[in-house]
């Protein structure tokens, strides 16, 4: 039975309703291992990648892209940029090397990583602040989608909403 598809919000792009997390990539024995893991998923019919720049200190980008040689026009693939509240000028030079690791031009989707701080937003939307390199990497086409990520605090994500900024995506783990 084929995993099924999801639309992704408004965008009219579909993924697979499961995906293949990059930290628990990093926990692979070894490289060979890791890029297994990659081929069965794609086999098994997941198309949604998700990964950040900090992972095992780049270790899960580089062995994704690996995986997704040759088949990355087949998948969905999303990457966290890792600034935590400091500038675009960074957060672009993360993208660079998120790219190259990844050995792709683009990523599908590019979120901040762990909004969790109460300061985080205005970190975020200040002249220089993050939010500009999503908007600079989306018009360069570096990124198709834009959004952020947190993992603790309802009231950081309203906030980060209520920036103004125009997110595709806002992802916030629950447990049932």
């Amino acid at each position: 039975m084929p995993i099924p598809l999801r639309n992704f919000g408004k965008t009219g792009v579909q993924i697979s309703a499961l995906g293949l997390g990059g930290h628990h990539l990093g926990a692979a024995k070894d490289e060979r291992t890791a890029i297994d893991i990659v081929h069965r998923a794609l086999d098994g019919g997941i198309t949604f990648y998700d990964n950040a720049w900090e992972y095992y200190r780049g270790k899960t980008e580089s062995w994704l892209g690996l995986g997704l040689k040759g088949r990355r026009d087949k998948v969905f693939v999303m990457t966290k940029v890792c600034t935590h509240g400091r500038d675009a000028w960074l957060a672009m030079q993360m993208l660079e090397q998120s790219l190259r690791r990844l050995q792709t031009d683009h990523l599908d989707l590019w979120q901040i990583h762990g909004a969790v701080f109460q300061n985080d937003p205005e970190l975020f939307i200040r002249p220089g602040g993050a939010a500009e390199a999503l908007q600079k990497a989306k018009q360069q086409g570096k990124v198709r989608f834009v959004g952020f990520t947190g993992h603790k605090d309802p009231d950081v994500h309203l906030a980060m909403l209520n920036t103004g900024f125009p997110f595709d995506a806002v992802q916030m783990p629950l447990n049932a």
